[in-house]
């Protein structure tokens, strides 16, 4: 194996590199989302002409920064693409997998410029080896106009001939210390030009004296002039990272090849002078720049990693906010008025800040979502089933921080349906079912949570199955467990009802990761099943992991912050709603028995109220299950800064982190949840 080389030596050009690695992710996405899409359909002429663009901003700006095997690949998929897009080459449904392939082969290259990932050299020949098959299987098969407008095809008589282009460059003067390079844009523009048709002069726009000279500072226009059979937009995206509207100015003239003009002709309109626009904006294709202009304009891309510290500062802000408004309770209201009032003007502005800053920390799931139509895709073939794969709430935004912790759980649960739970089309058909399986994600926010389902409709969990398999395991387990049980011993370690070991399951490593890694982010995982009908799996994930809402509550000495979304309402209950049922605690409200939580027990505390009649009942809900804590006293409601218990202490059981309160104090966030589950063991 051998790895890639590209000329990374200067280092003005490495502080723009992530500039490129973003734009060339965002590329492949995109490209990789499209393709997916087809099925086997042939690409529309939109369809093929994002393909295309995507593929040529990848090869540019490799070409820009330096990356030269980035433009093996890409620079014979671009000549692929473009026949195809002229209709010269008639498409077919394996293309498909050559360009999703080739896609492959081009995030490999990023992955070893990015991150230091080995290359495989061998794979990345195949694939260019496989294009230029089908360029040269495909060159006898050009279209004539004629029969190409027979086919609905939009006719490319003007497209194709000849034009001689004029154009006229303005860098601005720091082009060079952004790592741009000119011969790339020169090498890039005599690609498009007819053998033999292609001039580049360099003019300087002012002479600076000797010792003012900065060779990082550009005093230098260009002129540009070839004969081209390209499209106005294939000049523009030689300039995409580089130039801003107004420093391009583009002029074509029609030659007809039989008698060429050796000069313009005399009415020619002059190229403009620098900074001079020469074309107006009905002439220029949306988003042709992309450097700059546009949504550029209404957006700046930042490192995650200054997000975070902005978070992490505001989440400091906080907690000092609150230890001013802690101290500030005990000034006399009359004496400090100005000061209290400065204070609560403190509070709204700290909260306003707050939102804002999470509000970026958010990103749709989307992000997470787009990565599985491929291998649904790949994975159905494999398996020799069909598949419709859908997604639902594609737009619900979620905490940055839980973007990449939750994709590879919900890929152990695609690949657990498509294993598992979607059968084959025969058994589908045989029970009287389509024949092609329904996969589907969905996304929604409920209250301070994020809900994704998996949900198939294949042959659903079989508990008779699921429970010998765990006594064969030695997996604690009954006859008389409920459904809901059941169906998460399939989260044990070890567990596979798998008849065979294969490269997708039977290993009986896949489940207990997911439970563990969604358990780790403060989420849970439910089951529902239905013989026949299918699954559905029910991630409940919170919506930040960074600052919530919460109910500030005594018991004793310590203080336990309880999230405000999972809060029903507070009551002191009379004697006469207090029950016991089966040795239990119970509290009456409204016709319903609900448990009684005691913190001080669960937590081994010493408490000044121990019966419920003396103290505060907060009644919570979390998912689907209902209680009454018991607390001394109801303290306060504060936004709190979440901080990881584990990090700086230890896992303890019932928590769901940590905060640091207005006095300094440390105060515990619970796990409903979890402490449910705890009463249920006392």
């Amino acid at each position: 194996m051998t790895t890639p080389t590209g000329d990374n030596n200067s280092v003005d050009l490495n502080r723009f590199n992530g500039v490129f690695f973003e734009e060339c992710a965002e590329n492949l996405a995109e490209m990789e989302q499209i393709l997916i899409s087809l099925g086997d359909r042939e690409p529309d002429h939109e369809q093929m002409n994002a393909i295309f663009r995507a593929a040529h901003s990848i090869k540019g700006g490799a070409g820009i920064f330096g990356f030269q095997d980035m433009t093996v690949v890409t620079h014979v998929m671009e000549s692929l693409l473009d026949r195809l897009r002229n209709h010269e080459i008639t498409f077919v449904p394996v293309m498909i997998d050559l360009f999703l392939e080739a896609g492959d082969a081009i995030a490999m290259q990023l992955a070893w410029h990015r991150e230091g990932k080995a290359v495989d050299q061998e794979a990345i020949d195949r694939v260019r080896a496989k294009l230029q098959q089908a360029i040269e299987a495909g060159g006898g098969a050009a279209s004539e106009p004629a029969a190409v407008a027979e086919q609905g095809a939009p006719p490319q008589e003007e497209a194709l001939l000849p034009r001689r282009c004029r154009l006229a460059f303005t860098p601005d003067p720091e082009i060079f210390a952004r790592g741009i390079r000119m011969e790339s844009i020169i090498s890039e523009l005599e690609e498009l030009a007819e053998p033999g048709e292609f001039d580049c002069t360099a003019q300087l726009a002012e002479l600076p004296d000797l010792p003012d000279v900065d060779p990082e500072r550009c005093i230098t226009r260009w002129d540009f002039t070839l004969l081209t059979r390209a499209s106005r937009d294939q000049l523009l995206d030689v300039f995409m990272f580089v130039a801003d509207e107004e420093q391009l100015a583009i002029e074509e003239e029609p030659v007809d090849r039989r008698s060429t003009p050796a000069e313009p002709a005399p009415d020619a309109t002059p190229v403009p002078p620098p900074g001079r626009r020469a074309y107006d904006n009905s002439e220029t294709a949306p988003g042709a720049f992309g450097r700059r202009g546009g949504e550029a304009e209404s957006s700046i891309r930042v490192n995650v990693t200054k997000v975070d510290q902005l978070v992490n500062q505001v989440g400091e802000l906080l907690i000092t906010q609150a230890m001013l408004s802690q101290i500030a309770v005990g000034l006399d209201p009359i004496l400090h008025q100005t000061l209290q009032r400065g204070l609560a003007q403190l509070e709204r502005n700290t909260r306003d800040l707050q939102g804002s800053v999470m509000s970026i920390r958010l990103v749709p799931i989307s992000i997470v979502f787009n990565r599985f139509p491929r291998l649904v895709r790949e994975l159905a073939a494999k398996l020799g089933k069909q598949v419709e794969f859908k997604t639902v709430g594609e737009s619900t935004e979620l905490d940055r921080g839980l973007i990449e912790k939750i994709a590879d759980p919900l890929g152990h649960l695609v690949r657990n349906a498509l294993d598992h739970g979607l059968e084959t089309p025969d058994r589908r058909a045989a029970c009287g079912k389509n024949q092609t399986g329904t996969l589907q994600l969905s996304a929604s926010q409920v209250g301070g949570r994020i809900v994704i389902d998996v949900i198939d409709d294949g042959a659903g969990l079989n508990r008779d199955r699921i429970l010998a398999k765990a006594l064969e395991c030695g997996i604690p387990c009954s006859e008389a467990m409920s459904d809901e049980e059941v169906w998460q011993l399939i989260f044990a370690a070890g567990f596979s009802t798998a008849s065979e070991v294969t490269d997708l399951s039977g290993r009986g490593v896949g489940m207990d990761v997911v439970i563990k890694n969604v358990q780790a982010i403060g989420g849970r995982v439910q089951i529902a099943s239905e013989a026949g009908r299918g699954a559905r799996f029910t991630i409940s994930l919170p919506l930040t992991l960074a600052i919530l809402e919460g109910l500030s509550v005594a018991v004793g000495e310590e203080k336990f912050i309880i999230p405000l979304n999972v809060v029903i309402e507070s009551l002191q209950p009379s004697a006469e709603q207090l029950k016991s049922v089966n040795g239990r605690e119970v509290v009456q409200v409204r016709g319903e028995y609900l448990p009684i939580l005691k913190l001080h027990r669960i937590f081994n505390l010493e408490a000044e109220v121990t019966e419920p009649q003396r103290g505060i009942l907060v009644l919570v809900e979390a998912d689907g299950e209902r209680g009454a804590i018991l607390v001394d006293a109801l303290l306060d409601e504060q936004q709190v800064v979440v901080k990881s218990i584990e990090t700086n202490y230890r896992r303890v059981e019932g928590s769901a982190g940590a905060t640091i309160l207005g006095d300094g104090r440390v105060a515990l966030i619970l796990d409903l949840p979890e402490l449910f589950s705890m009463h249920k063991k006392l």
